[in-house]
């Protein structure tokens, strides 16, 4: 009896039949053939013959090139948009052009040793980045039987840099919030939901009222906004927007809403549908949000700094103010404490000396 999954099946004429992929073209898709005989045991057998016969055959024949469009043809219906667009870039932009004349089963890790150090001019985290999907590709070629060794353990990673993002001095956070006071529009919600709650920017964009529980004074993350690259080739557009899940299954969270400004949300509350930054039915998307936040900061005299800045203000006033890490870590959306700690908390020198001048009163 046939499985699931085996790709075979009794044709109408009797016999039964059997599906594999003998290899894949140049763009990735698979070639399949069959084979054909009187009983099921028969067509399993030959069925098992070929695919063992192609696995051999196959890794002596595929490309590098041929292996990337085989991964993300495969990948591509089980990964988010922008996980497929950001791999697409990758593949396209980085991969292929130095990889494109290797043969899979002549991969080594010189080579992509090599590969590193002709990206040397990217920051450390891109070309980690570029490194670890890398890594899934070559690991799929080696279940294919593509690639039958590869010395993963030799390959030497760039040292990452510990660029601190920007924080908001105590003199800003004042001066913001004061002309965020002043000057208040329900835009601007914005701006207050990051620097007391610590919420992406992709995420405030997606926010809807239907998001917000006033009875238990909650905000739930469930979506978010990105402007990304159309790969619709036939597309009027070279990028569209998306509101998707968040980046991760932890980023998926309930956050509660400080008192102040759960008053103000009241106060403004529209149809459920409405996006918050609105109050209407249509978004204003990051892009043109970041620009309205740069106006924001030229006109409160603060000088200029990305909107995340405020998420990390946000993370390094909570740690300053006693909060514990494992609060703050589900309250960012961290996969986990260790990140929150190594990415996000950075006392600042106000804080340093305000610990020092403590000492000094044993002096």
């Amino acid at each position: 009896m046939a499985k699931r999954g085996e790709n075979i099946r009794k044709r109408a004429d009797g016999r039964w039949e059997g599906r594999y992929i003998e290899v894949y073209s140049s763009d990735g898709k698979a070639v399949y053939r069959s084979v054909y005989g009187r009983t099921y045991a028969e067509v399993k057998e030959k069925l098992s013959l070929n695919k063992n016969l192609c696995s051999q055959n196959t890794g002596n024949k595929i490309s590098m090139e041929q292996l990337f469009r085989e991964w993300l043809n495969i990948k591509e219906n089980t990964i988010k948009a922008s996980s497929e667009v950001t791999y697409r870039y990758l593949i396209d932009k980085h991969f292929i052009p130095h990889f494109k004349n290797v043969k899979a089963m002549y991969l080594t890790s010189g080579l992509v040793q090599d590969f590193i150090f002709k990206n040397n001019r990217l920051s450390p985290k891109t070309v980690c980045d570029m490194i670890s999907l890398l890594i899934q590709i070559i690991k799929y070629g080696q279940s294919k039987k593509y690639i039958n060794y590869f010395d993963f353990d030799s390959i030497i990673y760039p040292k990452p840099q510990n660029d601190e993002l920007p924080v908001l001095k105590n003199s800003e956070f004042i001066k913001l919030v004061n002309y965020v006071q002043t000057n208040f529009e329900i835009q601007k919600t914005g701006i207050l939901l990051s620097l007391f709650m610590g919420i992406r920017l992709g995420e405030i964009c997606a926010l809807q009222w239907e998001d917000v529980n006033f009875l238990d004074e909650t905000i739930h993350i469930g979506k978010t906004m990105q402007r990304l690259k159309n790969l619709d080739k036939n597309a009027k557009t070279k990028t569209k927007i998306v509101i998707d899940t968040p980046k991760s299954q932890k980023s998926i969270r309930d956050i509660p809403i400080p008192s102040f400004l759960l008053k103000l949300l009241k106060e403004y509350k529209s149809c459920n549908k409405s996006y918050i930054l609105t109050n209407t039915m249509n978004y204003i998307e990051p892009r043109s949000y970041q620009k309205k936040f740069k106006i924001c900061l030229e006109n409160a005299g603060i000088p200029d700094i990305n909107f995340h800045a405020l998420r990390h203000t946000f993370a390094t006033r909570s740690i300053e103010q006693g909060c514990d890490i494992k609060s703050l870590s589900e309250m960012l959306g961290h996969s986990s404490v260790k990140f929150t700690m190594e990415r996000y908390v950075h006392p600042s020198n106000e804080h340093k000396k305000m610990n020092l001048e403590k000492l000094a009163v044993f002096y």
